[in-house]
């Protein structure tokens, strides 16, 4: 085959399989030819062909693809499209906050203050930031910690994969549990063993026989069944800890929107706890921020393998932080919760709302797969209770309160409820 029909060829093909749309550019035949090392005139010979066709169009702005090719040509890329899912009418996916009320003044200024000086921070992070966010933590969670302890982190699964990358053998993870953080240890080779959790917490028996090497829990919030670990179970968890010279790696997730105990690490003396903070829930997941409470033994690992986090974002958390914007923002969104729980127990008043939490269950008498299938088909976006248990005989969905307004949280509950019925 000559090199101006190899070209044609080339050209048709991509053109018929939708990679070259109509009115679609062509580059001029003396760039073509520099990009493919081949003659101009073989080029040129190839477009006239194409032209000839009716394939290609020239103007005095140059060479396109005929914009009146038939219809046809555009129908079999659509048919590559996927296939079309239910017009979305409520998101109740768990986890999202209610992010409205963040737009105040003090927010915006300081954004507008970090984008107009903006600078980067190498780790650990700003050292403006990690002495606030000191102070944040002694006031709300009871954690005397020093700045040089605090490295800033692009969130809370960050911080989980540093600690990963700092420490060996087994995770012990609790079960019931968030899957999607279990996968960070699994991501990185290391092997995860689920330790059931009863009324007061983790099971401390089983963590004996297993000897984890770190052990990851959520003591103020367990996911996805809300329970506040015991203050006797956290007294055997640091002794178990301080024997056994394990890690203990506390999410200390959305702790500040409901009354808790002080964290983990306000009470291990001579035990390594591993502080894992963000803001997510508290502001936004948008913010892509969090930190992390390094024990002294871990940090030089942890430095190791931290990345930077921007600048500006880290600047805009300091400023809205001096201006006592996030106790503000975290004292309106407790009682906006307060309001969206009552709500839900309207609609479900069998339902479990969460003291203080974004997130309810609602028990199920019939299949969970089946009703989440129904659930999705209306638009209705929620996740199964079981995905969070190895094993368990319970059914249920679990929802999400933030996502929407008011109002607008009332209507997607009453189509949600006409669904279970």
């Amino acid at each position: 085959m000559s090199i101006p029909a190899e070209i044609v060829e080339r050209i048709r093909d991509r053109i018929t399989s939708g990679t070259l749309r109509p009115g679609d550019p062509l580059p001029s035949t003396r760039l073509y030819a520099q990009q493919h090392q081949v003659s101009r005139g073989s080029v040129v010979a190839a477009y006239e062909q194409l032209t000839g066709e009716g394939y290609l169009i020239t103007s005095p702005a140059g060479t396109a693809v005929n914009p009146a090719l038939p219809e046809p040509l555009r129908q079999e890329r659509r048919a590559l499209a996927p296939p079309k899912k239910p017009k979305l009418k409520g998101d109740l996916r768990p986890g999202v906050p209610e992010t409205n009320a963040l737009t105040t003044r003090e927010w915006r200024s300081a954004w507008r203050i970090a984008a107009a000086q903006p600078q980067a921070h190498p780790v650990p992070g700003s050292q403006r930031l990690r002495e606030l966010l000191a102070e944040h933590l002694r006031l709300t969670r009871a954690v005397n910690v020093s700045p040089e302890q605090i490295v800033v982190t692009l969130g809370a699964r960050d911080g989980l994969r540093l600690i990963m990358l700092a420490t060996d053998g087994p995770v012990a993870v609790e079960d019931p549990g968030f899957p999607t953080l279990h996968e960070i240890p699994r991501s990185l080779g290391r092997e995860v063993v689920k330790v059931p959790v009863d009324e007061e917490g983790i099971d401390i028996a089983t963590l004996e026989r297993l000897r984890p090497k770190v052990v990851l829990v959520m003591p103020n919030h367990q996911y996805p069944t809300g329970r506040q670990m015991s203050a006797a179970r956290r007294l055997q968890l640091i002794e178990w800890a301080r024997n056994s010279g394990a890690i203990i790696a506390e999410d200390d997730y959305d702790s500040e929107l409901r009354r808790t105990h002080p964290a983990l690490a306000a009470l291990g003396a001579n035990v390594s706890v591993a502080l894992l903070g963000s803001f997510a829930k508290t502001l936004t997941p948008a913010l892509g921020l969090g930190y992390l409470v390094v024990p002294d033994s871990l940090r030089d690992d942890v430095l190791a393998h931290a990345l930077p986090v921007s600048g500006i974002v880290q600047d805009a958390m300091a400023n809205f932080l001096e201006v006592d914007g996030v106790r503000k923002h975290t004292a309106r969104m407790r009682r906006e919760y307060t309001q969206r729980r009552a709500i839900f127990a309207e609609y479900f008043p069998n339902g479990i709302a969460m003291d203080g939490g974004l997130h309810a269950v609602i028990e199920l008498d019939g299949d969970e797969a089946e009703t989440i299938a129904r659930c999705h088909a209306r638009g209705l976006e929620v996740e199964g209770l079981n995905q969070y248990w190895s094993a368990s005989e319970r059914a249920g969905i679990v929802i999400g309160l933030g996502a929407h307004s008011r109002e607008k949280l009332r209507s997607v509950l009453a189509e949600l409820r006409e669904v279970l019925r």
